[in-house]
């Protein structure tokens, strides 16, 4: 079974935490969820009853994750990315990967 968490709970959002956290994906389960609005997060956590948290950083070292799905607006996927890319686990990005080619390398 994968573990996934998602950054970011805006529209987006509530598509893959329906997917993840309904167990609609053999394999896969939704067991934390983030962002910066911590009313957002609860939101959706208060739904699929798993954690949420306001700071990337925090759930990444208190969960066991595998991926990361980051769904944050697009301007910040590319400093998302790279900010969680040091935790080792697999990380799934929203389009666009990045705003500027510079971003993207």
């Amino acid at each position: 079974m994968l573990t996934f968490a998602l950054v970011g709970c805006g529209r987006i959002a509530k598509r893959h935490s329906e997917l993840l956290g309904n167990d609609q994906i053999k394999g896969a389960k939704l067991v934390a969820v983030c962002d910066i609005d911590l009313n957002k997060a609860k939101h959706i956590s208060e739904q699929l009853d798993v954690p949420h948290f306001d700071n990337m950083h925090n759930m990444m070292t208190s969960m066991n994750i595998d991926v990361v799905v980051v769904l944050t607006e697009s301007g910040m996927h590319a400093q998302h990315v790279i900010e969680l890319a040091p935790y080792g686990k697999s990380i799934v990005v929203e389009k666009p990967m990045a705003l500027t080619l510079d971003d993207a390398d």
